[in-house]
């Protein structure tokens, strides 16, 4: 009986520990979540207290996670992906979408197919530097633009002679297009680290001691370099 009630005794306070730690680990979240909680209500407290327009890049969670970024001028702008066939659109750029379009939908086919869609790109090809927009002005891009439209007047030029020279062509024209979008991408992700670096320097400077304008300040500074960006209008 001695050794029941030792038992019942230790149990007791075996529960009563584990409840005692089941109760700290719940302070312990429900603190972690009301510092949390109080730090997100004082960031956007302060950020609705600016009205500039770089101010309004701030702390925007649907700005830089990777596809949607910010320009210089405040401009929110896309990645995207078009759904029907795959093809990469940015935002703005209706040439370069159209091209994207094409140039994935002819992918995966056969040399004949390719000859024959090939020719109908003319007037986009041609419209891929009057239709991009200012953000995507740099001065690599322009060079791959102007490296897409040689390759693709050299493959109509010789279009109608030897198969062979035909193939390399349009090898060299996809080539060509190839570092376009990798340009592109660059660039796009440029942007992308930019905003990400001035947001997180923002946040941190307003976690650390609630001085707006030291947050602003060191916001500025690192989105400065959106200027640098764009460096071929």
């Amino acid at each position: 009986m001695k050794n029941l009630k030792n038992a019942i005794g230790l149990l007791t306070i075996t529960g009563l520990l584990f409840t005692s730690c089941m109760d700290d680990k719940k302070n312990n979240q429900s603190n972690m979540t009301d510092s949390e909680t109080s730090q997100d209500a004082k960031l956007e407290a302060n950020s609705k207290a600016m009205s500039s327009n770089s101010d309004k890049m701030m702390i925007n969670k649907n700005v830089s996670d990777g596809n949607t970024t910010t320009t210089k001028s405040g401009d929110v702008v896309t990645r995207s992906i078009n759904t029907k066939v795959n093809a990469m659109q940015i935002s703005g750029w209706d040439g370069f979408n159209k091209l994207s379009i094409q140039m994935k939908k002819i992918e995966d086919a056969d040399f004949n197919t390719k000859s024959a869609a090939i020719p109908n790109m003319g007037s986009i090809i041609a419209s891929l530097q009057s239709t991009r927009p200012d953000w995507m002005k740099t001065e690599e891009i322009t060079e791959d633009i102007k490296d897409v439209q040689k390759e693709y007047n050299e493959y109509i030029k010789e279009q109608n002679g030897k198969e062979k020279r035909n193939v390399r062509n349009l090898e060299e024209l996809n080539e060509a297009y190839d570092d376009l979008v990798e340009e592109i991408n660059e660039t796009f992700d440029k942007y992308v680290k930019i905003n990400r670096k001035a947001n997180e320097e923002y946040k941190e400077e307003i976690m650390d001691d609630g001085d707006v304008d030291d947050a602003r300040e060191e916001y500025n500074e690192e989105i400065k370099k959106l200027n640098k960006v764009a460096d071929d209008k």
